[in-house]
């Protein structure tokens, strides 16, 4: 792991992609809290996550661009873009127009659906395809270092320097970002042979776009791996979509703790992540991302089955630490496969499609869990996502062949 984060260009990205993180993780902590004390609205404290997850239904669009566009200027881009969107909250403190805020979180997550295509994309130009499992373990975990420490910097600057402070550092952090992205000197420019890149400048730029969508989408439906790929991903994420949305009434009602309890948790969650990328990057070294994919899944629900029938605290804050770590080995298992079987011209798309596919299952998931909780009980409604989980690693493990002649390294 050592080795791979040793490389110039990926190291650069690598701070660049934890110091932005740290930065958004602040902003997320604060703006729900800013928002309710202001109006004492509930609905209008979620509109903010709202405002943040809509745009995801348009990753597809974004890989497009990702696939046509110089991907190290795309991020650097979108990170200034997201800098910009990041300082015009300075309204909302001051002037109290707090649909500014909704606008600047949708232009903020707006940018990352580019952000998130391009680096994904740029990936196996910058290390190699033999130390992508290695890049992609540190890539979660530093996304999971900004996770805990991002809340606690959001906390402590809305409270000595109101939402002006956090605005302030977010932004710095994507400025901060760009500059180090922007030193990067591999060529990060998508394949030249992207299917009709020779008659894009005679066709209407929507025409263009909606080809170049169908084209990413017959990659994903007409490629075996990719389709077992996207179908193990979708019922993965339709347990963690019901995890999520019933683990706040799982602590509140079956474990009646207070909702400190809830915020250890995730805490817990976010600290055995960060130890999951260090597990999952020495484990690259002899395991198959296939492989990794499928007894992570099948891990998960295991341990979920615990703590969720085993409703005492010490049982549940020690699996939710267990869960970190595996799930990390989860998202960078997949992540590699995508990266390794996908050509560099439609890395963009594929992305773009995998994070559309995400989000429309979470909307799904979390809407049901939330509607059936009622019907059927939060505890059997966590049994089925713990069940849900072995399930999608068992297909992972019997229909995901691992890919010719591929190995990871250190």
């Amino acid at each position: 792991m050592l080795a791979t984060l040793g490389q110039r260009d990926f190291g650069l990205l690598w701070f660049g992609g934890l110091i932005s993180y740290t930065g958004n993780w602040a902003t997320i902590a604060a703006l729900p809290f800013f928002v309710f004390e202001r109006t004492g609205s509930a609905f209008a404290s979620g509109a903010v996550l709202t405002s943040m997850f809509a745009p995801l239904l348009f990753s597809s669009v974004a890989g497009v661009f990702v696939d046509r566009w110089d991907r190290k200027r795309t991020l650097a881009a979108s990170n200034l873009v997201s800098a910009g969107a990041a300082l015009s909250m300075l309204l909302a403190g001051s002037g109290g127009f707090l649909w500014v805020v909704y606008a600047a979180v949708f232009a903020i997550s707006s940018a990352g659906l580019f952000a998130f295509s391009a680096e994904n994309a740029l990936l196996p130009g910058l290390v190699g395809r033999d130390r992508l499992m290695a890049a992609n373990s540190l890539n979660s975990l530093n996304d999971n270092l900004a996770r805990v420490a991002g809340p606690a910097i959001g906390g402590g600057l809305v409270a000595y320097a109101g939402l002006a402070g956090v605005v302030v550092f977010d932004a710095l952090s994507f400025l901060i970002a760009a500059g180090l992205i922007s030193l990067i000197r591999s060529d990060t420019r998508p394949g030249r042979g992207r299917e009709g890149a020779g008659v894009a400048e005679t066709q209407s730029p929507l025409l263009v776009v909606w080809r170049e969508c169908l084209a990413g989408l017959r990659l994903v439906t007409g490629r075996r791996v990719i389709s077992i790929l996207f179908f193990v991903v979708a019922v993965a994420m339709l347990a963690d979509s019901i995890l999520s949305a019933l683990l706040a009434p799982f602590v509140g009602d079956v474990l009646n703790a207070e909702s400190s309890v809830f915020g250890l948790i995730l805490t817990l969650r976010g600290v055995g992540g960060i130890a999951g990328g260090v597990v999952a990057g020495y484990a690259s070294g002899w395991m198959r991302p296939e492989r990794m994919l499928g007894w992570s899944l099948a891990l998960i629900g295991l341990i979920m089955l615990v703590y969720v029938n085993v409703p005492l605290l010490p049982l549940v804050l020690a699996p939710a630490a267990a869960m970190g770590v595996v799930a990390v080995c989860w998202l960078a298992s997949q992540q590699t496969i995508l990266q390794t079987n996908v050509e560099d011209d439609y890395l963009g798309r594929a992305f773009g499609a995998f994070a559309t596919a995400n989000a429309l299952t979470l909307l799904l998931g979390t809407l049901s869990a939330g509607a059936l909780a009622a019907l059927a009980g939060i505890v059997p409604l966590l049994n089925s996502s713990a069940i849900l989980y072995p399930g999608a690693g068992l297909l992972a493990l019997f229909l995901l062949t691992p890919g010719k002649g591929r190995k990871t390294a250190d």
